[in-house]
């Protein structure tokens, strides 16, 4: 009854859909039995002629009161028996399996495998070979389902889960989001290719080259992100202090925190310092100056800034990617605004500060010109010409209530030139 199930493209399909029959059969055949004996007895037994008829006296039925209790219960524990046995071999990972990273983004599905190599929108697995499927999410919580497959599990921020399953029917199949995650969840889908082992293989070998130039990739995306994420102006690659730890042999480097334990700088401790900067505060170094990065930066840049780490070693570092020359722009011909925009995106303002109005790290530049700022001592200043250069040169001075101290110090960084320029900017952000 109700056979309309896709394909079983997995080797438990069959048990899922025996299982699920079950129970759609049993939910049929009792929801039949109890409304018809409900409609039955309506007729049966209703007012006739106008006349109200004397119930009869009715005495309980012991036999019929264990009938209906033993028989659910039995029909209970077999189901329960047989769904755990069945979710116990959905969540069993076979040998040897192939396992792929799936991250989860609003909205498309990203899938690595362990040569590197990448697809989005699309996974290709070999058939009669058990896969799992790690997943996790950069955003929102989704929803990872395939069918076919009969599995289904939820990609979650900052955590990991997996599916598990043996294909065993070439083809591809549709995978879907099952958890409403934004304006185009319909539309994240993504198809699942099941090949032979031979195909399989040439598949994942194509494009040899271009995988091991990606082999060098991260570690010029990690350069790169330290400059535009602003790592720059607080860790230096020189060992010189600033305002954070340098990143000079920061890789396995031992660090004393504040909470007087020594931790091992490695792939977990640098993640959890960038994501959750305040957790663990090297001795020696302020607490809540570092902007928190969750959010900002994926699994991706995260590896690609720890791979960077990694060539620091205070003697060489990786050769410079090479990059397209800039356009030179005529400073002189801009107007001061249009400079002091330049300076917002250039100095990373945009990082910790917005102009729609929406809090990130720090206060939102819309309308904050000439505005009053309550501090978190209490007192209140007008965003004025003098406030703004102060808070740039030394933020720490006047914090306002409601932000962490988070914002490092651009004494000589920018000039009072620079200054004006970028006063003259927020002027015009309305």
């Amino acid at each position: 009854m109700f056979r309309f199930l896709p394909e079983q493209a997995s080797s438990f399909a069959p048990e899922v859909d025996w299982l699920h029959n079950i129970i759609t059969d049993l939910s049929v055949f009792f929801t039949v039995a109890i409304v018809g004996t409900m409609i039955y007895f309506a007729i049966r037994y209703r007012k006739r002629d106008g006349v109200d008829h004397e119930t009869p006296a009715i005495n309980g039925s012991h036999a019929l009161e264990l009938v209906w209790t033993i028989v659910p219960s039995i029909i209970c524990v077999y189901i329960a028996y047989y769904g755990i046995a069945i979710y116990n071999d959905m969540r069993t990972v076979g040998e040897n399996p192939l396992i792929i990273n799936v991250t989860a983004q609003k909205w498309k599905w990203d899938f690595q495998y362990a040569t590197g190599k990448s697809t989005t929108g699309e996974v290709v697995i070999p058939v009669d070979r058990p896969v799992k499927f790690v997943l996790t999410s950069t955003d929102v919580l989704h929803s990872f389902f395939v069918p076919s497959m009969r599995v289904k599990s939820d990609a979650v921020p900052g955590h990991y889960t997996y599916v598990a399953f043996t294909p065993v029917k070439t083809g591809s199949y549709h995978t879907f989001c099952t958890e409403y995650c934004g304006k185009d969840h319909s539309a994240m889908l993504a198809t699942l290719r099941v090949v032979p082992q031979s195909e399989y293989e040439q598949w994942l070998a194509d494009n040899s080259a271009e995988l091991a130039l990606a082999a060098k990739g991260p570690v010029d995306k990690g350069r790169t992100l330290y400059q535009q994420k602003g790592c720059n102006a607080c860790h230096s690659l020189d060992g010189s202090r600033i305002v954070g730890p340098s990143f000079q042999k920061i890789y396995m480097r031992k660090e004393k925190c504040t909470d007087g334990n020594e931790y091992v700088a490695d792939e977990n401790y640098i993640r959890n310092s960038i994501l959750h900067p305040n957790a663990l505060i090297v001795e020696g170094y302020a607490p809540n100056m570092m902007p928190v990065f969750e959010g900002q930066l994926s699994d991706e840049d995260i590896n690609a800034l720890i791979a960077f780490m990694r060539t620091l070693d205070g003697t060489s570092v990786a050769p410079k990617p090479v990059v397209a020359k800039k356009e030179e722009v005529d400073l002189s011909k801009l107007t001061p605004a249009e400079r002091g925009k330049k300076l917002y995106q250039e100095k990373l303002c945009a990082t910790c500060h917005s102009l729609d109005g929406s809090k990130i790290v720090g206060p939102s530049f819309k309308g904050l010109y000439g505005t009053p700022q309550k501090l978190t001592d209490g007192t209140s200043v007008a965003a004025d010409d003098a406030y703004l250069k102060e808070s740039i040169l030394n933020p720490m001075a006047k914090v306002v209530e409601g932000y962490p101290p988070a914002m490092p110090p651009y004494q000589g960084q920018l000039n009072d030139e620079n200054i004006s320029d970028i006063t003259e900017f927020l002027k015009t952000v309305k």
